[in-house]
Formats: structure tokens, sequence, C-alpha cells
């Protein structure tokens, strides 16, 4: 009797689960590619699991789903229709239900919550460190600026709001001027009122946000010589030394804001939503 083997000992069915397949694990990996990382949160989509150092973080569904939205923008600014259209799909709900996915969003990012940005009347946006803005219109800071030329239109002209920050202490410039950049602003910044005078043809801001004290001049002096030559600047005004006298001034004189270091973000954010407005 013959028996034919036909390397039938060497053959397993595909279709057995309980047999080693190769493919198993190379879809395990690439569901894994989808995950998005960002400082030490990570997002993995397949799973719906939010991450923190490796470890699973409590957080919803709809607030999951508004995590991916604001994720996969890269850094942009997400309308709130967006926002319905893709948590809510075919769905007609309150912006009440929004506003409480965002700050149950915010609970579940810890403290890093404040990632998460409220643009007025605009939308929100996430903040990250791993995206960077688009590059800008680089500031021409060529010809000498005078008082009486500052209110002058210039003939560049930018796409987006046009920033003006003068503060003289270099990590808060940088700070405010990455803040204001990451949701879109065009952003130039300077350490002393002389400083922006001497900086160029610039044109004119839609918003100053400025420092009390500063380096000569300071901000209250400057507000002080822009409405003498007849200019209003829509100002926003920080400080770390300031007082009840410094406010009151400042806000006679017509300021939008006056600040307080150190700033919260959601706070400058929203007075320059109002000063470009109040343009």
């Amino acid at each position: 009797m013959q028996v034919q083997f036909a390397d039938t000992l060497e053959q397993t069915n595909p279709a057995d689960p309980y047999l080693p397949h190769p493919s198993r694990e190379a879809r395990r990996r690439e569901s894994y590619n989808d995950a998005i990382r960002f400082g030490r949160f990570c997002a993995v989509p397949h799973s719906r699991q939010l991450l923190l150092d490796g470890r699973p973080q409590e957080i919803g569904g709809r607030a999951f789903d508004l995590l991916m939205v604001l994720l996969r923008s890269n850094g942009r600014i997400v309308s709130k229709d967006e926002i319905l259209n893709e948590v809510w799909p075919s769905m007609v709900v309150e912006e009440c239900n929004l506003r409480f996915q965002v700050k149950s969003l915010r609970r579940a990012l810890g403290s890093q919550g404040n990632i998460i940005k409220t643009i007025v009347r605009r939308g929100y946006m996430l903040i990250r460190d791993d995206v960077l803005p688009e590059d800008r219109a680089p500031f021409d800071a060529t010809r000498s600026t005078t008082i009486s030329q500052i209110g002058k239109p210039a003939a560049m002209k930018v796409a987006a709001p046009y920033i003006v920050l003068i503060e003289d202490d270099e990590s808060v410039r940088r700070s405010i001027s990455t803040l204001l950049r990451s949701v879109g602003f065009c952003v130039a910044s300077f350490e002393s009122v002389k400083e922006y005078q001497e900086s160029g043809d610039a044109p004119q801001p839609d918003c100053l946000i400025l420092d009390v004290c500063l380096p000569g001049r300071s901000g209250l002096d400057f507000q002080a010589d822009l409405l003498k030559t007849g200019i209003r600047y829509s100002i926003i005004f920080i400080s770390g030394h300031a007082d009840i006298q410094m406010s009151v001034r400042a806000m006679k004189a017509g300021a939008v804001e006056f600040l307080t270091k150190p700033v919260r973000h959601q706070d400058l954010l929203s007075a320059v939503d109002i000063a470009i407005n109040a343009v």
C-alpha cells in the first residue's frame, strides 16, 4: 500500500484561529502606526486609548473623538461647526455639549489640559511642541520709524493679523511670540520702545502688547505718546509689578486689557481676539 504524504504534514489550515498566523502580528504593528504622540501622551485610534507614559488614562468616547479631531488638525484652529460635524455626525446637538466635552478632555489631560486653547468666536486648537507654525513673512527692519510714521499704512500687506509685542524679558517675549504664532498671527517682538521705533517701516499693528516696565520709555509713556499724535491702537498691557493706579491709567487711556504676569495663555488669546476685532 502506497501512502501519499504530498507534504500534508507541512500544511496548516490558514483558517484555524488557534494556529499562528504571520499576518496577525503585522496587523497589530500597523494598528500602532496610527498612534499620535504629543508630549508624554499617546492617542491610539484603533483601541480608542489615551496613554500617559504608556499607562491608559480615563477618557470618554466623545472626548476622545474631540481629541483626535484636534490632533489631526496639526495645530490649526478648528471651528466649532467642524468639531460638531466630526464628533456628532448626523446629529443636532447644543453647543453646551461641546463645551462639556472640552472640559472633559482638559480634565483627562490633567496638568497638560491647557494645551487645549479656546479661540474666542473661532473655535478650538491644540498646541503641540512638535508641530511648527507656518512660516510668516519676515519683518522688514531696515528703515527708521518715528512716532509720526508709525500710524501710516505701509506698502507691505500681511494676510494674518499683525501683532507687535514689546517686552524686555526674553523668555516671556519668546513664550508669547510662540503662542501667538501657533494660532496663526504674524508677530514682531521687541525689547524696548526705542528698538520698535528704530526697527523699520512696519505695517500698522492690529494689536499692540506692551509691558508696563520697559527700559527707556515705559509702556504707559508710549501709550501717551501715541495718543498725543492721534494714533489709537488696540493695546494690551502686561506687567509683573502692576498696581491699581497703573491699570486705571491704562484703561482710561483706552487699553483693551491689563493682564498681570504670569499671563495665562487663554486670557491673552481672548484679549487679543477682542483687540483685533475692535480695530
